[in-house]
């Protein structure tokens, strides 16, 4: 009994940390907030007001993350990450005064790489 007991307690061990590794089903609002984020970052203009398109995309991937914190998305919650980081830094820096043509146009184009790339991702799966 004490051995089943064990056994049994080595597999929910396991099965807890495997759930890291097994991708998450799809879901229609992570991929309309995914669609959103694309879409600003492609449409993201560096001779508009840079400030507020940043702050709003902040918000967009922000709700994206914290969405799929809340339903236990890891997968999703690992790779919004490196966007919520680069966005940060460009709304940081234009809420500091205007930023340089190169430096917007340079972080759009990362921007749509990482958006692309969590689309990818979100809506890759079934």
């Amino acid at each position: 009994m004490k051995r089943a007991i064990l056994i049994t307690a080595v597999i929910l061990a396991g099965c807890s940390s495997l759930k890291d590794y097994i991708p998450s089903r799809w879901d229609v609002n992570q991929s309309k907030a995914v669609t959103d984020i694309q879409q600003s970052s492609r449409n993201f203009d560096c001779k508009g007001n840079v400030a507020e398109q940043s702050k709003t995309l902040a918000q967009q991937v922000e709700w994206l993350d914290i969405y799929s914190q809340s339903k236990d998305t890891r997968d999703v919650a690992k790779i919004t990450g490196n966007m919520n980081d680069t966005v940060k830094e460009l709304k940081d820096r234009s809420s500091k005064g205007p930023v340089s043509p190169l430096y917007c146009e340079i972080k759009k184009k990362i921007l749509i790489q990482q958006s692309d790339m969590i689309a990818h991702t979100v809506q890759g799966r079934f």
